[in-house]
């Protein structure tokens, strides 16, 4: 698939004119992981389509970050400083490397005048993103690190079994990764490495999980984990 074919998937379904007039002006960036896209308080000057990678989204202070949200492939980000005029309220941080599409302000202006369900395409991730925002505001206030911990390493097998079998092979004694530094899954879980680094190793001693070294783990026991995890789904 070309990029630019990849762009029109991403849109899919706007207006054939809305789409072509807000492309027409986009600009394509490139971010290596840990490169800042924008800062805390920056102005916005338009829409971030993310093509490939992910981004997070942080605030903090005195050292410490916490993750808003992160943004996948196919993910819009600023909206909120677009709209509302003001500065960005969070810190963009590319996970991985990451290829976004900028959407200047006076292109996505000029592509709701030609379409103006644009708009709503833009609404319609916005709150999507708010309704994720919840859910994770109710998985830090009401469930322990632990439990965000086994929540977060679930998925994390359960994407590396579908992986496998997408490549037709064997899932038995998946290895996966946590796909972050110990740092920033502390702040992804809303703590600090230290705690994190405890959580590990008290899961490790459970039985739940070992480790195979150079920063993978294994899921020796589904079930603990499981157990663990219900209160936050």
């Amino acid at each position: 698939m070309s990029r630019g074919d990849a762009r029109n998937q991403l849109l899919e379904g706007l207006n054939p004119a809305g789409r072509d007039a807000l492309l027409e002006h986009s600009v394509e960036r490139q971010f290596a992981t840990g490169e800042i896209l924008w800062s805390v308080g920056d102005r916005s000057e338009g829409i971030t389509l993310v093509l490939e990678g992910r981004v997070r989204i942080v605030r903090g202070s005195g050292g410490r970050q916490l993750v808003i949200h992160s943004g996948e492939p196919g993910a819009t980000l600023g909206e909120v400083p677009f709209f509302t005029g003001g500065r960005y309220p969070a810190t963009a941080i590319a996970a991985e490397p990451t290829r976004c599409l900028f959407l200047p302000e006076a292109a996505v202006r000029r592509a709701i005048a030609v379409d103006p369900a644009l708009a709503f395409f833009f609404l319609k991730r916005l709150s999507h993103r708010i309704e994720n925002l919840v859910e994770r505001v109710d998985r830090l206030t009401v469930t322990s690190v632990q439990t965000r911990l086994a929540h977060f390493i679930l998925q994390r097998h359960q994407a590396t079994i579908r992986s496998s079998r997408s490549r037709s092979r064997s899932s038995k004694g998946a290895v996966f990764s946590l796909g972050m530094t110990q740092t920033a899954l502390g702040e992804e879980l809303g703590t600090v490495r230290e705690v994190v680094v405890r959580a590990l190793r008290a899961l490790r001693q459970s039985g739940a999980i070992e480790s195979v070294g150079d920063g993978k783990y294994r899921v020796v026991n589904a079930s603990i984990l499981e157990t663990l995890a219900e209160s936050a789904l």
